[in-house]
């Protein structure tokens, strides 16, 4: 068998962030948008929604995948995922510089290899499984 690994996921949770940073959407596009091109990620476009009073979730869709973001600014808590078809090392950089930016006071970040396993005579065919249930 051998792995056929498709690309990195980072999913970070940011506790103790300023909540006036996690409310400033301005803020938050600037990081996102920097953190991607310092990266050497592809932006195709963002899609984001201010809620009221408080709170912004925005995800920027990547030629490699995405980069979303959701704020909870009452609890000093975001929620960021990064997902990477193109480099690891690009998609490290670009949690490495929104962290940076958000400065949390604590940080959990779980770091997953995507992709499947592929024995050397099996062919893999999308859209078909066993019993006519896709």
């Amino acid at each position: 068998m051998r792995a056929r690994i498709k690309g990195v996921h980072i999913v970070l949770d940011l506790y103790g962030v300023d909540p006036q940073l996690l409310d400033d959407s301005s803020f938050i596009d600037r990081l996102i948008a920097r953190a991607i091109e310092e990266s050497g990620l592809k932006s195709i476009g963002t899609l984001s929604h201010k809620f009221q009073p408080i709170g912004y979730t925005a995800i920027t869709l990547l030629t490699s995948s995405h980069i979303s973001i959701h704020t909870w600014p009452e609890y000093g808590y975001a929620a960021v995922d990064i997902f990477s078809c193109d480099d690891r090392e690009k998609a490290l950089k670009a949690a490495e510089i929104i962290v940076s930016g958000l400065r949390p006071r604590r940080l959990r970040r779980v770091l997953r290899q995507r992709g499947f396993v592929v024995k050397k005579e099996e062919s893999c065919v999308v859209g078909e499984a066993r019993g006519g249930q896709v």
